[in-house]
């Protein structure tokens, strides 16, 4: 009974240690201006910084981390406006959100037609993309899903 006991918690421990090592995180002081960057932050794709300078150029990163998932890596940024990022292992991202709007040229093209003919004015608070859907939450509290070819489906 007692061998049981000390099996499972070994069991339990390994588990938990295995999940700590698939994960790196770094927090960024917003406050500062020139931070030294750490390494992990160095090691931050490139895409994902080029991304960052284009969309997000006044904004600064408080938040980046790396997890190692059975796909690959996956990365989450958060930056001091509010705006969250993940980003697949490509460096592509997966999911943004952001409370002030996300940026109209990070909406595809056939759902931006569609907001503008439906839902002119209302900003696009967060887009998901999943493996057969879109997800889009609208700052007015409607949620949207569409395709993976980018038609409507339905109000969530």
């Amino acid at each position: 009974m007692i061998l049981n006991k000390l099996s499972l918690i070994m069991m339990f421990s390994g588990v938990l240690f295995v999940q700590a090592i698939g994960k790196n995180e770094i927090t960024l002081n917003p406050d500062v201006n020139s931070v030294k960057f750490s390494e992990l932050y160095q090691e931050m794709p490139a895409t994902i910084k080029s991304f960052l300078a284009k969309y997000y150029p006044k904004a600064t990163v408080v938040k980046y981390e790396a997890k190692s998932t059975v796909v690959g890596k996956k990365y989450e940024v958060k930056l001091n406006n509010g705006a969250e990022i993940d980003f697949d292992k490509n460096g592509n991202w997966e999911e943004i959100s952001d409370k002030q709007g996300i940026a109209s040229a990070l909406i595809p093209a056939k759902i931006k037609a569609y907001l503008n003919q439906h839902y002119k004015g209302v900003k696009v608070e967060s887009i998901d993309k999943e493996r057969n859907k879109i997800k889009v939450d609208l700052q007015n509290d409607i949620d949207l899903e569409f395709d993976k070819n980018r038609k409507f489906l339905r109000v969530d």
